[in-house]
């Protein structure tokens, strides 16, 4: 694993340049061992062909040059060799590169699925969740996951771009071979290449700019694609206006992209044309040299053949040189990522580890959240929350929609971090846990559930890795869940494949919430089991059975580990059941207490249980 900067280079532009120049060389550094631990014959074999590649041009132009020049002597011998030395360049040269470039691609491919591992693996070691809904992260991730192929052949092509500059250096000695003022050819290639680099740096600009409209166009269609929004949209018969919004995002993305393209193009015709003009002039220089005696018929095919490998070498230079510049504007989103996962993961520390049992309790001191972005005037998310959960307990959350209960449960789970304020775990603040021991201690299932199109038990399994090839462990769970008669219903129960993706069996909503509370509900020793509306797809009666298998089960796991049980419903009936209820308005903790000491109060508990109470009569 590579060791990023640990912050952007600042300071004068030489120094900015150099450590930029720096930053590539420790990429390339890291794609060249990718791409020998990806595969270790291949590589060695791609550099072996890029090295015999380097001096093709060279050998072909003077066998060609000694074929004239043995013609024009009638010297039969010497046209016989220098023909098969010629035949024998060339052949072995588009031989060679055509090889190279099979290897280089498998190994490119190779190389861009280790590369795709590590960014999302990167990615999923960052401890929170509130990355994931930042656009500036996932511009970014997106940036970067589009550019992996690039960044994986990027050494490959620098290795190229050297071996065709070694090329042109052979070659700048056969033309001082033929006259020292025809090396003056050579400097007229820099504007090509500085004129072409200007015209990439200004197409990725316009490409990063467009890097959001790009995710929006994606997600346009794929409301169209998903089978649950799909429904939706075809019921609201909004596709067609989908369709014609995203297609407008993409031929604004393609029009400002094939303007930018044609830019670029423009700058690089510019540097194209000072090349040939001085190529021509060369060539008129040289055959006034030949008239006068001073150069043979080989010298002139010599140059021309030079002529044309030149513009070959300055062509692969500068398509190797755009790979690599790609490739380079791929790093910094890599290095990005480095350091954004190194400083997330070490903000988090790795003081302590989550207790094996809850002794105390789980407080909260003057707990506040905010989305990053919201203003000084806006009101938080939560607000200055004060609460002590006792160990072994369980606690009801209540609240109307939008209170801040679920992003509660995302603070005490670690997916959140305050923005200020603590969560201590038996005095100790969950901050300085390392956060893999505390999530790995927390179970449950939220509201925005995920359905995992897996065999059903790799479903059910997926809650506890550790078990997830246990089946009485996942039959526990699933009893436990009150979804032994779905899977009994399952043409081969928890062998069952499951959604339509991979020709399983589709399940109903209800379905899908019952699994994922089996899957909630394996982890044999948590600390923490949250359960934000669980049952929401299952009527009230069934819901309250249901939550008295949840609390004995709650009960069993307070023996054995001190484990707190939270609840979050909208409906009274069950979370009365609780220990305790905290009631949640607005982002603050209004009430708390028992179901009896809240409805003494007669305050907005009492109020909201009473006339949901009168609802059902």
């Amino acid at each position: 694993m590579i060791r990023p900067r640990s912050a952007e280079a600042t300071g004068p532009v030489g120094l900015s340049h150099f450590l930029h120049r720096y930053e590539n060389l420790r990429i390339a550094r890291h794609m060249l061992a990718l791409s020998f631990r990806a595969a270790p014959a291949v590589a060695a074999v791609n550099v072996l062909l890029t090295l015999l590649l380097a001096g093709g041009a060279s050998f072909t132009a003077l066998a060609q040059r000694h074929l004239v020049d043995a013609a024009g002597h009638h010297a039969l011998r010497a046209v016989v060799i220098a023909t098969a030395l010629g035949v024998l360049a060339h052949a072995g040269t588009f031989a060679l590169s055509h090889v190279q470039g099979e290897v280089s691609q498998d190994l490119t491919v190779r190389v861009a699925r280790e590369l795709d591992h590590e960014v999302l693996g990167l990615a999923a070691r960052i401890p929170t969740v509130s990355h994931l809904e930042r656009p500036d992260f996932l511009d970014r991730l997106t940036s970067l996951r589009r550019g992996t192929m690039a960044l994986a052949k990027s050494v490959w092509r620098a290795a190229l771009g050297a071996a065709s500059l070694v090329g042109l250096g052979l070659s700048v000695v056969l033309l001082a071979g033929i006259h020292p003022a025809l090396v003056l050819l050579v400097p007229f290639a820099v504007p090509t290449v500085l004129l072409a680099g200007r015209g990439r740096a200004h197409y990725r600009a316009v490409l990063d700019s467009r890097t959001q409209a790009e995710r929006l166009e994606r997600e346009l269609h794929a409301l169209c694609l998903r089978p649950e929004p799909a429904k939706e949209v075809r019921i609201a018969g909004s596709a067609p206006t989908l369709d014609r919004r995203a297609h407008s995002l993409w031929n604004d993305t393609g029009r400002l992209l094939v303007r930018a393209r044609a830019k670029a193009v423009g700058y690089e015709a510019v540097g194209w044309l000072v090349f040939v003009t001085a190529l021509s002039a060369c060539l008129a220089f040289t055959l006034r040299l030949h008239h006068d005696g001073r150069s043979s018929l080989g010298d002139l095919v010599l140059l021309l053949s030079l002529g044309i490998a030149l513009s070959g070498q300055i062509s692969q230079v500068l398509f190797n040189l755009t790979q690599v510049a790609d490739a380079g504007h791929v790093t910094r989103h890599f290095l990005w990522l480095h350091d954004y996962a190194r400083t997330a993961i070490g903000d988090h520390g790795a003081d302590s580890a989550a207790p094996e049992r809850l002794k105390q309790s789980i407080t909260l001191r003057g707990l506040t959240f905010a989305y990053p972005g919201t203003s000084p005037g806006e009101t938080p998310v939560l607000d200055g929350i004060d609460l002590d959960i006792p160990a072994g307990s369980t606690l009801g959350l209540v609240g109307i929609n939008g209170a801040g209960k679920s992003t509660l449960i995302k603070l005490l789970t670690g997916m959140y971090e305050p923005t200020s304020g603590d969560v201590l775990i038996d005095g100790h603040p969950l901050a300085a846990m390392e956060p893999a021991s505390w999530s790995n201690r927390c179970s449950g299932t939220l509201q925005d559930f995920a359905r995992f199109e897996f065999l059903a038990r790799e479903n059910v399994g997926a809650g506890d890795l550790r078990r997830i090839d246990d089946r009485a462990a996942i039959g526990t769970a699933v009893d436990h869940a009150g979804a032994r008669s779905l899977v009994d219903s399952l043409p081969d129960a928890l062998d069952t494949q499951l959604g339509t993706v991979f020709a399983g069996v589709e399940l109903s909503y209800g379905q899908w919430q019952k699994l994922a509370l089996a899957r909630g509900l394996l982890r044999d020793s948590p600390l923490l089991l949250v359960l934000d509306e669980p049952t929401s797809a299952l009527d009230p009666q069934a819901e309250h059975e249901l939550f008295e298998r949840f609390i004995a089960h709650s009960r069993e796991a307070a023996r054995a580990t001190g484990a707190i049980t939270i609840l979050v419903s909208h409906r009274f009936s069950t979370v009365h059941m609780t220990d305790r209820i905290a009631v949640i308005d607005n982002g603050r903790l209004i009430e708390h207490g028992t179901h009896a000491e809240l409805l003494s109060a007669d305050g907005p508990y009492a109020e909201l249980y009473t006339a949901q109470a009168q609802a059902y009569t």
